[in-house]
């Protein structure tokens, strides 16, 4: 019993020099103008606006290559609680190795969407003074815009 409370005293002083920081990030996205008619000021998307990356899941993998999931609140924020060091969000398409939504898989290229896969879609560093954000979420991309089609299908 006296080594049962010795251990559970010795974790729980481990735990309280762990090196974590909370994590709130506001996430956002760009609706780009893909053609046709042009949207009027009114219109929620109007292009180049930010719009908040609300409740949205993406994929972390850290620099231990363990793999968690976060969802952003309904206000697009991102909070949790992460240890000093450098994250990897992926859309879960990406992490999951599959086709792109909205995307015809005849008209992928195959060997370009595995590049496409590797790549992350926000880097974050957490450190003990800042929290840096790479690249901000630019998805919702014009369909004809992405890198591995085919045959691009370009607005009349």
């Amino acid at each position: 019993m006296k080594y049962f409370v010795l251990s559970i005293m010795l974790i729980l002083n481990l735990n309280s020099f762990s090196q974590a920081k909370k994590v709130r990030i506001k996430m956002v996205q760009y609706f780009p103008y893909c053609g046709g008619a042009k949207p009027s000021k009114d219109v929620k998307n109007t292009p180049n606006k930010a719009m908040a990356y609300s409740n949205k899941k993406l994929i972390v993998v850290n620099e231990k290559l363990d793999v968690d999931t976060v969802v952003t609140d309904k206000s697009g924020y991102l909070k949790t609680k992460w240890d000093y060091g450098t994250y990897l969000l992926f859309e879960p398409w990406k992490y999951y190795e599959k086709m792109p939504p909205g995307q015809d898989s005849s008209n992928i290229n195959k060997e370009c969407l595995k590049d496409e896969w590797k790549k992350e879609d926000l880097k974050i560093v957490v450190s003990k003074k800042t929290t840096t954000v790479a690249n901000n979420i630019t998805l919702l991309k014009c369909p004809y815009l992405f890198p591995c089609l085919i045959k691009k299908h370009l607005p009349q």
